[in-house]
Parts: C-alpha cells; sequence; structure tokens
C-alpha cells in the first residue's frame, strides 16, 4: 500500500469514528457555533448544502493551521529545545565568566524552563533575577521593567492564546518563541526605550558571545538557520540583525570598545536595511534625543526574531506618527488621545482591505469619519506600498484578496467579497500570531448520514477556487503534508463543479453527494470543526489598549433549488478593542459570542459584521 493510500486509509478511519461517535464526544458541533457545526445540522435536517466560498477559505485556512501545527512539534519545537541547550552546555564551559556570560545564562535558563515547564530556570547564574522573570512572563500582566533584559517589556504579550491553549505543550512552546522574540539586544541607549549606555554595552556583549557560539557550532548553525528558513516563507523575514552580522563584527571589531561596536552595527542596519518597519515594542516618543527615531532605538539582535508581514508593516504607517491630529469633531473607532492631542492610535481592517481596492470598505471608513487625520493621504500610500511587499506566503494570501475584491470575474456583491476577505484576514493573523511582529502606537467521496439530500449548491466562483488551488501548490513547496495534497484534490473538484454551474450543467447525484458531504470530507484534514477565534493584532499604550480581530458564529446565507432549500455558512467578523493586561482567548470570546448582548456591549468598528446586517 502506498504512503497516500495510508493516509487516506487513516483519514478514513477518523471520519467514521467521528460520524459514530455519540452526541457528547461530537460537542462543539450540537450548538453549530462554527461553519462546519452549521453544515452537520443540515446533514441532521435533511437540507442541501450551500458550499460557500467562505466555507472553502475557512478550509484552506485550517488545513494550512493543521500543517503550521504538524511543523512545530515534529520539527520547529526539537530545534528549538537543542539550540537553546546547546547555548547553555557552552556558556556552562567558559572559564571565569563574566557579567554578560551570566547575564546569558540566566536568559536560557528561563527560556529552557518555559519550554520545560519547570517552576524553577535551571541553571541561572543569579536564580532570584531569573525566577523574577519567569514569573512575570507566566503571570502576563502587562507592561513592565525586565531585570534581567535591562528593559521594558509587553509581558500580556506572552499570554498564551489562540491554538496554543490546545495542550500544555504547545502553551510551552508559545511562550518560549514569543519571549525569545520580543526581547531585544538593542545596539543604542536611548531615553525613550530607558536603556543607558551602560546596559546596551553589557546587552550586545550578550549578543555578541551568543552569535559567536552559533556561528562557530555547525549543529547550532543548523537549528538557527532551520528555524529561519522555513519561517521566512511561512511568515515573512525577520527585519532584525543577524548572528551573522554580530558574527562578523566581533570577530572583525575583538578588541573595539563597545559603544564603537555598537555604532558600527546601527551604520550597518541602516546600509543594509536592518531597520524595523513595524515598532512592536513601547517607544516613548518625546523622549527621543535629537536625530535618532523609533528605528534606530529599536535596532539590533533578537534569538527568535519575529517575523515582517506586510500588514503589520502597513498598520504601522496607519496610526500616530505616521497620521497625526484628528480633524473632525466625532468619536471614530480609532481615534485615541497623546500627550493631550486626539490621534490615530488604532489601524482597522477596513483600512487594509480599502488599500487593497475595495471601495465598499472605503466607504464605510468615510462614512465613520475614520480617515479624516492630518497626514492620512501620506501615510496611506506608503503602508500600500507595504502591503503590496514581497513577503513570503503573506503576500501570496494579499495578491488573492486584492484580486478578489477588485477583479474577481465571477464575484457576488462587494460588501459579501469584503466579509469573505476580513474573515481571511482574520484566519491567517490568527494563523501567525506566534510569529508575526504587532505593530505598537508610539507610546475523497464523503459518506452520506441523515436523510437523502437530492441537490446542493456552490458558489459558482470558479476564479477564487483557482486562487486557493495557487496558494496550496504554493504551500506543498514548502511543506511536507500529505492533508494539504488531499485538500489540493478537493478544490480542484470544487472548481469543477463551479465552472459547471456557470455553463448551466446539471449536477450528477455524484456530484450531489460530494457537496452535501465536503464538510464531513474535510474535517479529518483539520485538527477539528471551526469555532469562535480571536486574535490581537496592534497595541495601543497610551489608552492601555489592544485591537482584537475575531470571528464569531457564521452566518446563514440560502438558496432557493427548485423544491428545495440550500443552506450555508459566511464568516462574521469582528474588531474591537480590548484592555491591554486581558487579551481575550478563544476559551473567552466564545463564552462572550453566546450572548449577544455582551457583543453589541464592545466598541465595535465600523467594519463588524453588526454594522452590515
Amino acid at each position: 500500500m502506498t504512503r497516500r493510500a495510508l493516509v487516506l486509509a487513516s483519514l478514513a478511519v477518523g471520519l467514521l469514528s467521528f460520524i459514530l461517535a455519540p452526541a457528547p464526544a461530537r460537542a462543539g458541533l450540537e450548538s453549530a457555533t462554527g461553519m462546519f457545526g452549521l453544515y452537520e445540522d443540515n446533514r441532521r435536517e435533511g437540507r442541501p448544502n450551500y458550499i460557500t466560498e467562505d466555507f472553502l477559505v475557512l478550509a484552506y485556512s485550517l488545513v494550512l493551521d493543521q500543517a503550521v501545527t504538524e511543523l512545530e512539534e515534529k520539527t520547529l519545537r526539537p530545534d528549538l529545545e537543542a539550540l537553546v541547550q546547546g547555548l547553555i552546555e557552552k556558556l556552562k564551559a567558559v572559564r571565569s565568566p563574566q557579567a554578560h556570560t551570566k547575564a546569558n545564562l540566566d536568559y536560557l535558563a528561563v527560556l529552557a524552563a518555559l519550554l520545560s515547564g519547570r517552576a524553577d530556570p535551571v541553571p541561572a547564574a543569579n536564580p532570584a533575577v531569573a525566577t523574577e522573570e519567569l514569573r512575570k512572563i507566566r503571570a502576563a500582566a502587562g507592561l513592565a521593567r525586565s531585570e534581567l533584559m535591562l528593559q521594558e517589556l509587553d509581558y500580556s504579550q506572552f499570554k498564551v492564546r489562540g491554538k496554543y491553549t490546545r495542550s500544555e505543550r504547545l502553551g510551552r512552546y508559545f511562550q518560549a518563541v514569543k519571549y525569545a522574540g520580543t526581547t531585544l539586544f538593542p545596539v543604542l541607549e536611548s531615553r525613550a526605550t530607558g536603556i543607558t549606555a551602560q546596559q546596551a554595552d553589557r546587552l550586545t556583549a550578550q549578543a555578541l558571545e551568543l552569535a559567536g557560539l552559533i556561528g562557530e557550532d555547525p549543529k547550532l548553525l543548523q537549528a538557527v538557520q532551520g528555524f529561519e528558513d522555513k519561517l521566512t516563507w511561512l511568515f515573512g523575514p525577520s527585519e532584525d540583525l543577524t548572528y551573522r552580522h554580530y558574527y562578523r563584527v566581533g570577530r572583525e571589531m575583538k578588541k573595539a570598545a563597545l559603544a564603537k561596536v555598537r555604532a558600527d552595527l546601527l551604520d550597518l542596519a541602516r546600509q543594509e536595511n536592518r531597520q524595523p518597519a513595524i515598532i512592536n515594542a513601547p517607544v516613548s516618543v518625546s523622549l527621543l534625543e535629537p536625530g535618532r527615531s523609533p528605528r534606530d532605538v529599536l535596532t539590533g539582535w533578537r534569538l527568535l526574531p519575529p517575523r515582517y508581514t506586510p500588514d503589520g508593516a502597513a498598520m504601522q504607517h496607519l496610526v500616530y506618527a505616521q497620521v497625526k491630529d484628528y480633524l473632525g469633531d466625532r468619536k471614530p473607532f480609532s481615534l485615541t488621545v497623546i500627550n493631550g492631542r486626539p490621534v490615530k492610535g488604532f489601524p482597522l481592517g477596513l483600512e487594509l482591505m480599502a488599500l487593497l481596492g475595495s471601495k465598499a470598505a472605503g466607504s464605510r471608513l468615510d462614512a465613520a469619519d475614520e480617515r479624516n487625520y492630518a497626514e492620512y493621504s501620506k501615510a496611506s500610500d506608503q503602508a500600500r506600498r507595504f502591503l503590496n511587499s514581497a513577503a513570503g506566503l503573506s503576500s501570496e494570501h494579499f495578491k488573492l484578496m486584492a484580486y478578489w475584491l477588485g477583479q474577481g470575474r465571477t464575484s457576488p456583491d462587494e460588501n459579501r467579497r469584503l466579509e469573505t476577505c476580513l474573515g481571511f484576514w482574520t484566519r491567517q493573523r490568527y494563523l501567525n500570531s506566534l510569529y508575526a511582529k504587532q505593530s505598537y502606537t508610539l507610546v475523497g467521496k464523503g459518506v452520506s448520514l441523515g436523510p437523502d439530500r437530492p441537490t446542493a449548491w456552490i458558489e459558482p466562483v470558479p476564479d477564487l477556487y483557482q486562487g486557493l488551488e495557487n496558494l496550496v501548490r504554493a504551500c506543498l513547496t514548502h511543506l511536507e503534508s500529505e492533508k494539504l495534497g488531499l485538500f489540493l484534490d478537493m478544490v480542484q473538484k470544487c472548481r469543477a463543479l463551479a465552472e459547471a454551474e456557470l455553463a448551466g450543467r446539471a449536477l450528477t447525484q455524484d456530484e450531489v453527494n460530494f457537496l452535501n458531504n465536503l464538510d464531513l470530507t474535510l474535517l479529518p484534514l483539520t485538527s477539528g470543526p471551526d469555532l469562535p477565534i480571536v486574535v490581537d493584532v496592534h497595541t495601543e499604550p497610551n489608552s492601555g489598549l489592544v485591537l482584537e480581530e475575531a470571528l464569531g458564529p457564521p452566518r446563514i446565507v440560502t438558496k432557493d433549488l427548485s423544491r428545495h432549500q440550500a443552506r450555508g455558512a459566511l464568516f462574521s467578523y469582528f474588531e474591537f478593542k480590548q484592555p491591554l493586561d486581558d487579551r481575550l482567548t478563544d476559551e473567552q470570546w466564545r463564552a462572550m459570542v453566546v450572548f449577544p448582548d455582551k457583543i453589541e456591549s464592545l466598541n465595535l468598528s465600523p467594519g463588524s459584521t453588526r454594522t452590515t446586517r
């Protein structure tokens, strides 16, 4: 039996287990809180399926999510554990360790404890400092000074959320990666970050030491490079200086004063465009020294740098200080107050869609006075350039969204296209929530069960399905995933059926059965049925709020088919603000969506589904 046949057999067993499971084991589908749940209700009620474009976009996102999770569990986590342990062993062998070596041992001991779940950071050189850091990370309370890393950190970022709450192991991996990607070894001192010249020297000495160990050890080098190669295409490139820069400068300037080394690293970062476009840390703009920018004071190195994404860079340019004072007399959702001035503190999902060509998004923004800010036009032009920049898979997603919003030849109405893209974008932000930089405001055949269903319908948009095929093929060049290959087969069949509907050809009974059981066929390719999700995408420290993007229970859409009415599912999209120290988990959001009054009480943006019903 071939490997593919074995996978198909395994999926069939899983599918039958799901079908034959008693109701309690299928909790979550019974209340139809997700699209898969709605299609399961169709099956029980004998109602024909209306397969929507949103359902196939969702399925793509879920299958990709599962492929990434398998990559994390089989490759990325073991590589990170090997890297951390390898560096620890190297540092423990240093004779007469200096302050920066001891600080590195503390830093790596914290990472090791996060990965293992240990209560104590071993082998920390300064156990009290490392233990306090570990406590703060796990408490995830908010903005506070890190005595270990000599900088202010937003500890709320370390709250385990998204898919990483599924298991303790995934949660530990989340906190370790997020910590290694948040903590910066900066090249500059600045009042804007609270880092002194002496502290910048120590942190740079730490980075030089770690980079040197990595550059001289093939196994450590392989672990770091493996991470970089896989994450760059999936989630975008890093913006920071790399270990290669520090390794080279460290060898060339071995006897130079650290202040000189830091100055040369800054020059190198400027020459090679290794300064952040996304400001993913608190920076007090009013305290910046003359001639220095937020990009300057956040230039440096991270062990596992977060990834640059086009939307993250675009959102950074849609808030203060790129966008200035509010010019109207209303209270738009994006408004905040900085230094007593009403300015733009929050970017909106609608703004990204407008930059991608959605006229419907632009109309909603203008109706809510969301673009009435000084220098907005200039900032949005720059944001558009960022959104069109090349950054791996994210760029391919935005290309498909731009096509669908402005050029889809078989598109439904523009508001429906907008809702599809907002849902798709939210799903992708959810997928890359661990790795992507977050912007900050300164400051086979299915098995048919239940009554027979003589008909079914698929939204006839073959050009969108062709776009999904192209995305899956691109993913398969970078990810080894049998499930992605099986999903590609299904999307190809869906495209063929959509073309048949456009041509006026009646579907055969086998084709009808395929559509009526597509949810069951797709389910084993995912980690389980979809449920409402939430992801924070921007932090506004001046107001102490974060911007949340969320998907709620699906909206229902119907299609009259002769004597039958088919039913399908569409995304419901929500955007709102939440206290920084209370970033929502999926579980908290799901507890909210069952009470409509709780949703209505939120400060929803003009892009939220409520405003378009």
